[in-house]
């Protein structure tokens, strides 16, 4: 199966997921899964929730190191990409300004807004251990997951 077959059948389950199950937890969980199955090599991936709009992000389901509970609003990639509600492309984690470093490996990482209702729900985040590691394909097929689960 070739790679644009393979994103676009994980696509199908994700549509699939997010008409049949109530509950997002579950839902994010097996958004978690399938993504690292198509990318095993990246060093974490999940979702902060958020916990209090405009102050907190909590972590919901995820693959990878223990992480931390909270994510305050704007800080590091995650707080960022909430307060901006904007992609946020990191080739190079030294490069970013307050970077949260909480898993040793990662070297690029990416964070998605997961809007619902004209509201910040969620950041999809995912971290790789090389520097680039998210290329453009990778941003591209997660924006629109994040889409799907607005």
């Amino acid at each position: 199966m070739s790679e644009t077959s393979k994103l676009k059948s994980a696509l199908e389950s994700i549509a699939n997921w997010t008409k049949e199950g109530p509950d997002d937890v579950a839902i994010m969980a097996n958004v978690v899964a399938q993504i690292r199955l198509l990318w095993p090599e990246w060093s974490w991936i999940g979702f902060y929730r958020v916990f209090h709009l405009g102050q907190d992000l909590m972590v919901g389901p995820f693959s990878g190191p223990p992480s931390p509970l909270v994510i305050p609003w704007g800080q590091g990639v995650i707080g960022s990409c909430a307060a901006e509600r904007a992609v946020q492309i990191v080739g190079s984690i030294k490069k970013f300004p307050g970077y949260i470093a909480a898993v040793p490996e990662t070297r690029s990482e990416v964070g998605l807004p997961v809007i619902r209702n004209n509201h910040l729900y969620a950041v999809l985040d995912c971290q790789s251990p090389e520097m680039d590691g998210v290329d453009l394909l990778a941003v591209e097929w997660l924006a629109e997951v994040a889409q799907n689960l607005s």
